[in-house]
C-alpha cells in the first residue's frame, strides 16, 4: 500500500472517529440536558432546591380572601362584606364562553395542547428577548398569581422564581382539568376598584353576572389581565379600549370571530356601568350593616369544627337573608320619591314663606323661647351635629390617648346612668304599690283576704325600697371614680374640641348631599352640618307577620351621608301607640262597636302618680265630633284623644304597658297616663314587630332577617331558631284588626256629616300613591307627635305589616303646619307608593283580600254602620284633602 493510500485511509479513520465523537457528544448533551432538567425540576419540586414550594393542600386550597355575600330571599346579591378584597368564586358553568375564547386566544393559543409549559412560546420568548410576547402559559400565570407573593426585580432571582412557577404550573395541570384552571384564573385575577375575581368584576363594572357578559365586556376583562392597574377602565379608558381591541384581533386571528365581526366590535364603546362595591352604596345599605352586626354576635359563639374562628370578611361565607329584592327596591324608591320629589321641596318652600324672625333660626322652632335662648339651643344642636359627624370622629380616632379616656368615661357614665334608671324604675313601682296599699288601708273591715293583701303589698314596698337603697349606694360609692374619669376626659377633650371647632369654620372643597345627587362645593364643614340638618329623614320596615321574616329595611335616605339607622332609632310614636290602649279595653271585654262620649276627661292629682290634674285635649277641639257618642272603632280611626284617655283612666298605665310588652315593645315606658297619647320613645323595629301580633292571630314571632349561613363549600353552618309566643288570643287579635280597619274606610254620619279614617286618602283616585281599591282590606294607624316632629304610619295587610317614620334628625326641626307635618302627609304616602308597587308585581304573592276570621267570631258583626240612616253612599263625594 502506497504512502498516499495509507494517509487517505488514516484521514478517513480520523473522520469516522470525529463523527462518532460528535454523535457521542450530541447524545451526551441531549440526555444530559434532559437529565439536568429532570433533576432540576425534581430538585425544585421535591427537594426545595430553590426554596419551599406550595404543598398539595395549598394547591388544593389556594389562599385567597373571599368576601361574604349577602343574598336576598329570591337569590339576588344584596352586597358583600369585605376588608381587603371584594372577591367571590364563580363556577366554570357560570362563565361566559366569550371569556374562555378571549383568554386562550390572547394569552395562550396552544393552551389545550401543553401540560403547563409551552415550549414553542418559551423558545420564541428566549430567542427574541420577549419582544414578541412572553412565554408564560395560563397555568404559569395562575401559579404566579397564587404563589409568588412578590415579583423581584433582580433578573437572576426572577429567573429562579420563573423556574418555581414552571414547576407549580405543571403540578396544577396534573391536579386540575383545563376548565378548572381557567375558572381559577378568572377567580384569582384582581380587576381593581374593589373587583377581585370575575364574579365581583362583572357586578362592579357592568352590573351583571359572568354568564351574562357580552363579548365586548369579556374582551375588556381579558385585556385587563395583562396589567389591571395600567388597563384600568375608570382611569385610562382609551388605553383599556385599545387593549380590548387587541384581544378582538387575537380572537379573529384564532378564528373565534370573523373579520366582519372584528370591524364591528372594535368600534363599540367600553359601556361601563360602574357600581362601586362599597358599604356606603348599593341596595339595602342600612340593612347590610345590621346583618354585619348580627354576624358578629353569631360568630362570637359559632366556631369551625376544629375550634378556630370564622372570618366574616375573608372566608367566603354566603348569608341568605329574608329580604325580598324587589320589595327592597320598591321601599327605597318609595322613600326617594316622596321625600325627594314631594316632601323635601314642600319643607323648603314652607320655611321660605315664614317671617324673617322665624327664618332666622330655621329649620328649628322653639316655642316660648327668647331669642337668646333660641340662639343657645341652635348652637347646641349644631355643635352636637359637628361632634357626631364623620369628619370629627375620624379626627378623634387619630388621637389614641383621647380615644382611650373617652371610652373609659363613656363606659363609666353609662354604668352610672343605668343605676340611676334602676332607682327611677323601682321608685315608680314603689309609688304605684304604695297607692294600692293606701286603697287597702281605707278598707276598715279587717277581713282576712284584705289583711293578706296588705302584708303582700308591704313586702313589695320593702323590696322596692331595698333595691332603691342598693342602687343609690352604688351611685354614691362610684361618684369619686366617675368624677376622676370625667376630669381626665375633659383635660384631653377640651383642647381637641376647641381646635376642631376652629377647623370646622374653615372653607374647604367638599361634596354635600342633595336629592339631585352629590354636589361639589366649597364651604366650611360647619355649614355642611347645617345644610344636612335641613333634610327630612325616613325609615321603613316591612315584616311577614306569619314568619317574622323581614322583607324590606330602609334605615335612612343615604347611608354615605346619614348613617344613623331610623329603623333601630327610638322616636316619640304619637297616636300609633293608641292600639295598645284599645287592645287593653278589648282584652277586658269591650266591644269594638261600643260607644263612648267624646268629651273632656280629667285625671285628678294623685291618680297614677300625677302631681297635678291632667286634661288631655283633642287635636281638633272645634270638630263636629266633639261631644258626640263615638264607637271605639271610629274613635281609633279618627285618633280621638279624649276617648283614648277615658280607656286609660279605666284600666291604668300598667295594664297598657303589659299589653305593649307582650306584643314586643322593649324600650322603657314610664307608667303615666300620658302614654295613651303616644309620649314614649319606641323604635320602628319594635312598633312593626308589635303590630304583627294583630295580623298573626295573637302570636308574636321574633323578627328574623338571616335565614341561613353557608360556608364557601355550600355547607349550612347556621340557621335561626324561631321564637314564638302567644301575646293575646286569636279572637282579640282579630278584633284589633277590625278596630284598626277604620283608618282607611268610611264611618257613619255624625251630626249629618260624613266621617272617615285619617288614612282615607289611600283610597283616593287623585293621588299617585293611592287608589288602593276597597276590596283590599287595610288596617293601620297614623301618628303625629308634638309640634309635628315625627310622622308615622303603620299599615297592616293579611300578609305584610309595614311601618314608616319620617322626621328631621333633630326634633326641633319640623313643619310648623299640622296639615303638612302630620303622619298622614309625611309617612303614609311612602306606604302607599310601596304597597302599590308590590300589588303590581305578580311574582310577589301578597294577599289582596281579607283577614281570616276566627271560627268563634264568624257570626259576630263588626260593621258599626248597620243602621242605614247613618250609612253614607259609596258614591258620595269626599274631600280627600281634609286629612
Amino acid at each position: 500500500m502506497t504512502e498516499e493510500v495509507q494517509q487517505e485511509v488514516k484521514a478517513q479513520n480520523i473522520k469516522k472517529t470525529s463523527y462518532k465523537w460528535y454523535v457521542l457528544l450530541f447524545w451526551l448533551f441531549f440526555f444530559g440536558g434532559i437529565g439536568s432538567v429532570y433533576y432540576l425540576f425534581n430538585g425544585i419540586a421535591n427537594n426545595e432546591l430553590l426554596g419551599k414550594l406550595p404543598s398539595f393542600q395549598q394547591l388544593e386550597n389556594p389562599s385567597t380572601s373571599l368576601a361574604t355575600r349577602l343574598m336576598s330571599s329570591d337569590g339576588k346579591l344584596l352586597g358583600t362584606l369585605f376588608q381587603r378584597e371584594n372577591r367571590a368564586l364563580a363556577k366554570y358553568k357560570e362563565l361566559s364562553p366569550f371569556l374562555e375564547d378571549a383568554l386562550v386566544s390572547t394569552e395562550d393559543e396552544r393552551y389545550y395542547d401543553h401540560s403547563g409549559i409551552d415550549g414553542k412560546s418559551l423558545a420564541r420568548a428566549v430567542l427574541k428577548g420577549g419582544s414578541s410576547g412572553g412565554g408564560s402559559t395560563i397555568s404559569q400565570q395562575l401559579a404566579k398569581m397564587l404563589f409568588t407573593e412578590q415579583v423581584v426585580k433582580n433578573k437572576w432571582e426572577r429567573a429562579f422564581q420563573k423556574l418555581k412557577e414552571w414547576v407549580v404550573a405543571v403540578q396544577l395541570e396534573r391536579q386540575y382539568t383545563k376548565e378548572e384552571i381557567i375558572t381559577m384564573y378568572f377567580n384569582t385575577l384582581d380587576f381593581v376598584n374593589h373587583a377581585a375575581g370575575i364574579k365581583s368584576a362583572s357586578q362592579v363594572y357592568f352590573g351583571t353576572t359572568p354568564s351574562e357578559l357580552k363579548i365586548e365586556e369579556a374582551a375588556m376583562f381579558v385585556g385587563m389581565a395583562k396589567n389591571p392597574s395600567l388597563f384600568n377602565p375608570l382611569r385610562r379608558p382609551d388605553t383599556t379600549l385599545h387593549r380590548r381591541n387587541v384581544v378582538f384581533f387575537q380572537m379573529m386571528k384564532n378564528n373565534k370571530i370573523t373579520s366582519h365581526e372584528f370591524d364591528s366590535l372594535k368600534n363599540l364603546p367600553l359601556g361601563i356601568k360602574f357600581n362601586l362595591a362599597s358599604h356606603h352604596s348599593g341596595t339595602a345599605t342600612y340593612f347590610r350593616q345590621e346583618v354585619r352586626k348580627k354576624l358578629k354576635k353569631i360568630f362570637k359563639n359559632l366556631k369551625r369544627p376544629d375550634g378556630s374562628s370564622y372570618n366574616v370578611y375573608e372566608d367566603g361565607l354566603k348569608v341568605y337573608t329574608s329580604i325580598n329584592y324587589d320589595m327592597q327596591q320598591y321601599a327605597e324608591a318609595a322613600v326617594k320619591r316622596h321625600l325627594g320629589k314631594e316632601l323635601q321641596p314642600a319643607f323648603f318652600k314652607h320655611w321660605k314663606s315664614k317671617t324673617k324672625g322665624l327664618r332666622k333660626f330655621a329649620p328649628f322652632y322653639f316655642e316660648d323661647y327668647t331669642d337668646q335662648e333660641k340662639e343657645i339651643a341652635v348652637e347646641k344642636l349644631i355643635n352636637n351635629g359637628i361632634r357626631t359627624s364623620g369628619r370629627y370622629r375620624k379626627a378623634l380616632d387619630g388621637k389614641p390617648a383621647l380615644r382611650k379616656v373617652t371610652y373609659a368615661y363613656n363606659r363609666a357614665n353609662y354604668k352610672n346612668q343605668r343605676w340611676k334608671n334602676k332607682v327611677k324604675h323601682f321608685d315608680n313601682r314603689r309609688y304605684l304599690v304604695q297607692q294600692e296599699l293606701n286603697r287597702l288601708n281605707r278598707d276598715t273591715t279587717n277581713a282576712w283576704p284584705i289583711l293578706k293583701q296588705k302584708d303582700r303589698v308591704r313586702d313589695e314596698i320593702e323590696a322596692f325600697q331595698d333595691s332603691i337603697a342598693h342602687y343609690k349606694s352604688k351611685i354614691k360609692n362610684f361618684r369619686d371614680e366617675l368624677n376622676k374619669k370625667h376630669v381626665e376626659y375633659l383635660k384631653l377633650w377640651g383642647p381637641f374640641d376647641r381646635k376642631m371647632m376652629t377647623h370646622f369654620d374653615r372653607k374647604i372643597p367638599m361634596k354635600i348631599f342633595t336629592w339631585e345627587g352629590e354636589k361639589d362645593t366649597i364651604m366650611s364643614p360647619r355649614d355642611s352640618v347645617i345644610h344636612h340638618k335641613w333634610y327630612l329623614r325616613s325609615g321603613l320596615l316591612s315584616i311577614d307577620p306569619h314568619t317574622g321574616f323581614i322583607r324590606a329595611w330602609v334605615g335612612g335616605i343615604n347611608y354615605k351621608y346619614f348613617q344613623y339607622d331610623h329603623v333601630r332609632a327610638t322616636r316619640q310614636v304619637g297616636s300609633t301607640f293608641k292600639p295598645f290602649v284599645y287592645a287593653t279595653a278589648i282584652e277586658n271585654g269591650v266591644n269594638p262597636c261600643e260607644e263612648y262620649l267624646n268629651e273632656e276627661v280629667t285625671f285628678p292629682a294623685g291618680l297614677y302618680g300625677l302631681e297635678e290634674p291632667w286634661k288631655p285635649k283633642n287635636a281638633d277641639e272645634d270638630s263636629y265630633l266633639q261631644g258626640q257618642p263615638l264607637t271605639l272603632k271610629m274613635a281609633l280611626a279618627n285618633s280621638i284623644n279624649s276617648i283614648t284617655a277615658r280607656i286609660m283612666k279605666s284600666f291604668g298605665p300598667e295594664a297598657v304597658i303589659n299589653v305593649a310588652r307582650r306584643c314586643g315593645i322593649t324600650t322603657p315606658i314610664e307608667p303615666v297616663p300620658s302614654i295613651c297619647l303616644g309620649t314614649p320613645d319606641v323604635s320602628l323595629y319594635d312598633m312593626v314587630s308589635a303590630y304583627c301580633v294583630f295580623a298573626n292571630k295573637g302570636i308574636r314571632i321574633e323578627p328574623q332577617f338571616i335565614t341561613r349561613i353557608e360556608d364557601k363549600n355550600g355547607v349550612i353552618i347556621w340557621r335561626p331558631t324561631p321564637v314564638r309566643k302567644e301575646a293575646m288570643t286569636e279572637e282579640n287579635a282579630y278584633k284589633m284588626i277590625e278596630l284598626l280597619s277604620g283608618v282607611a274606610a268610611y264611618g257613619p254620619k255624625v251630626a249629618g256629616k260624613s266621617t272617615y279614617g285619617t288614612g282615607i286618602r289611600l283610597r283616593s283616585p287623585y293621588r299617585p300613591y293611592a287608589n288602593i281599591p276597597y276590596s283590599v282590606k287595610i288596617s293601620g294607624k297614623t301618628g303625629t307627635t308634638q309640634m309635628q316632629s315625627d310622622g308615622w304610619f303603620m299599615g297592616i295587610t293579611p300578609d305584610l305589616v309595614t311601618g314608616v317614620w319620617t322626621g328631621c334628625e333633630d326634633r326641633a326641626a319640623h313643619f310648623l303646619s299640622l296639615r303638612l307635618g302630620m303622619g298622614t302627609n309625611m309617612a303614609l304616602p311612602i306606604w302607599g307608593y310601596y304597597m302599590n308597587d308590590i300589588y303590581k308585581n305578580p311574582k310577589i304573592k301578597i294577599s289582596k283580600g281579607k283577614f281570616d276570621v276566627p271560627e268563634s267570631l264568624i257570626n259576630e258583626e263588626f260593621d258599626c254602620m248597620k243602621r242605614k240612616e247613618n250609612a253614607i253612599e259609596t258614591t258620595e263625594s269626599v274631600d280627600f284633602d281634609e286629612f
